[in-house]
């Protein structure tokens, strides 16, 4: 019986060395596969990812464009605006108001105790209660705030809560704390606190930046970018005010990318320029900037706008939004900025065809410049969505 249990154990041992050894093997095999293969048995190709752009697919726009050349550049000039934190919470707190009091009526008077206070906001408080410690006590505790009783009791020794009634508060607050009863009567109180739960809210938040004299006499555009993070519940529309002018009102796309507002140059004015967020949403705005164009002469412009549905599946990496460009020669350099609604991209480039992924920085209604850097020929230029 004794061996047997050992040659069980020896084949066991066995058979887990050659599983370890067609694991390996396996793991050898996968490895020396093309990495298109090993990615398909893997499960772990992305097939949009790895998709490598045509320039084929539905066509946005098209234009013959000819000769391009350098022009006098735009002057710009980059304004960073610091984070934007837009919420409502609520928050609770603990006041203390006063300690070891007494409160006392006799046959000859009595001692009746006023305690002052000052809240901030009393408007947002959504909860306020009396927190009190009793020593001993005897008759009828009677509570009054501002004037109005809430509270008429007789009081066993330990500790209770009184709510409060909100419409009584005030900024400024008398708490008044007496004795009922026939007799002599009396109580002690070793604390007195209020608690209070609040609304804590910060709605509209306003940031400002400069512009000289100079900047604004020869402002021919601006564009605001910026990035938007909240919960992806979130449905309140987000308000932006250029000086008190409303420039975006929508309910954003948050935790996907940049997006851009473009500025009238009229909007702006020489000195300080406020910018306004406005909600009653919780949005956190970061990556905020202003760029202003000013001088110069005015690139060529072209447009093209996604439909809704597009748009979205765009954003959402199902669809690429790609610029195709078809140059007559072939090896002279063509070197030029590709701007598409403020976002700038390098293209400098010898091939007589080229691909631009436009995707990151696309929207429902698009503007695009070329900003050329040396003289060339463009047969055709066009925006595909793939």
């Amino acid at each position: 019986m004794f061996m047997n249990k050992r040659g069980q154990g020896t084949s066991a041992a066995n058979v887990a060395v050659l599983i370890a050894l067609i694991a390996l093997f396996l793991l050898i095999y996968i490895l020396l596969l093309p990495e298109a293969d090993r990615e398909r048995i893997l499960g772990t190709d992305k097939e949009k990812a790895e998709k490598e752009v045509t320039g084929a697919g539905e066509v946005l726009l098209s234009e013959f464009i000819g000769n391009v050349g350098p022009g006098d550049k735009l002057e710009r000039k980059v304004h960073e605006i610091a984070n934007v934190n837009l919420f409502t919470k609520e928050e609770s707190g603990l006041i203390t108001l006063s300690e070891n009091i007494i409160v006392s009526k006799g046959f000859f008077g009595g001692r009746d105790q006023n305690i002052l206070f000052r809240l901030d906001n009393p408007a947002d408080i959504l909860k306020a209660e009396l927190y009190l410690v009793v020593d001993s006590g005897d008759g009828d505790l009677v509570i009054e705030i501002n004037g109005n009783e809430f509270y008429r009791n007789e009081v066993e020794q330990g500790q209770i809560r009184i709510e409060i009634p909100l419409g009584y508060l005030t900024d400024s607050n008398n708490l008044r704390l007496s004795v009922s009863g026939t007799g002599s009567k009396s109580y002690s109180l070793r604390e007195i606190k209020l608690m209070k739960k609040e609304e804590i809210n910060n709605r509209v938040a306003r940031r400002t930046f400069p512009a000289d004299a100079g900047e604004k006499a020869d402002m021919v555009r601006a564009i605001m970018r910026y990035s938007v993070f909240c919960d992806r519940d979130e449905d309140k529309v987000l308000r932006v005010l250029l000086n008190d002018n409303l420039v975006y009102s929508d309910v954003p796309f948050c935790n996907l990318k940049e997006d851009a507002i473009e500025l009238g140059a009229g909007l702006f004015k020489a000195g300080v320029n406020n910018l306004d967020f406005e909600t009653d949403g919780d949005y956190l705005i970061e990556g905020i900037t202003v760029k202003t164009f000013s001088g110069g002469e005015k690139l060529p412009e072209y447009f093209f706008i996604l439909n809704e549905e597009d748009f979205k599946r765009v954003r959402r990496g199902l669809n690429e939004v790609v610029a195709s460009f078809e140059f007559s020669l072939k090896d002279k350099r063509k070197n030029f900025i590709l701007e598409i609604n403020g976002e700038e991209i390098n293209v400098d480039t010898t091939d007589d065809t080229f691909l631009v992924v436009l995707s990151d920085a696309a929207e429902e209604e698009n503007l695009i410049r070329i900003d050329a850097k040396n003289s060339f020929e463009i047969l055709e230029f066009k925006v595909v969505l793939e």
